[in-house]
Parts: C-alpha cells; structure tokens; sequence
C-alpha cells in the first residue's frame, strides 16, 4: 500500500470512547499493516490509528517511524534506545533511535476487519 497515494484513502469514523484523552483529533491518521514483525500484538493487515502528535517516548510504547524510505510500526525500548520488533523472527529488524523520523504513536489496532 503506498501511503501517498490519494487514489488509496477511506474515511475512518471512529468513536472518542475507543480513544484515551490527550490525543488530538486532528493529528489523527490510519493505516493498514503490512507484514508480521509486530505479530502476536499487530497482525498482518490490521488496521492501527496513530497519533501524529504524540512524540514523546515511553517505553514498551509502540510508533510508526520511517527509516530508510520505508515507513515501519514497532516497539520502543528504553534500555537499547531503540525500535524492536515483536515477532521473534523479525528480531533482526531493530532501528536505533537516533537513526530513525518519529512519525507518531500508535493509539488503537483493529484486526479482523
């Protein structure tokens, strides 16, 4: 899926009951997952709702990041500043912090759609 593509987008409408406080309706965005390195937590194909907004780091917390010309979901470590993966067999898949653009935090995921 290419995220640039306009000819790509939906309308999403999601209830505020789903969302804690503190995020901004505005810095809201969607998109579909593609691969397996967040799984069991992600799915392949998920549908997950970030947060362009919210950049600071909590551990353990999850984020979309670009690196290289690819954009990726996975799992902040606080200890090896870096992004992980889930998945064990994707465990070659870590991004150190410094290395990557912060695009937001993921707020929910829907599987099964």
């Amino acid at each position: 899926m290419d995220v640039f593509d306009e000819h790509k987008t939906k309308d999403l409408i999601l209830s505020r009951d789903l969302l804690k406080n503190g995020f901004k309706e505005a810095s809201l965005f969607s998109l579909l997952v593609d691969g397996e390195s967040m799984q069991p937590v992600i799915n392949d194909k998920a549908l997950i709702v970030a947060d362009l907004s919210q950049k600071e780091l909590i551990d353990e917390a999850i984020y979309v990041l670009y690196h290289g010309s690819k954009m990726w979901v996975k799992k902040y470590d606080i200890k090896s500043k870096s992004f992980v993966s889930i998945n064990p067999k994707y465990s070659h898949l870590v991004y150190a912090q410094d290395d990557v653009h912060l695009v937001g935090r993921v707020l929910l995921t829907f599987t099964n759609l």
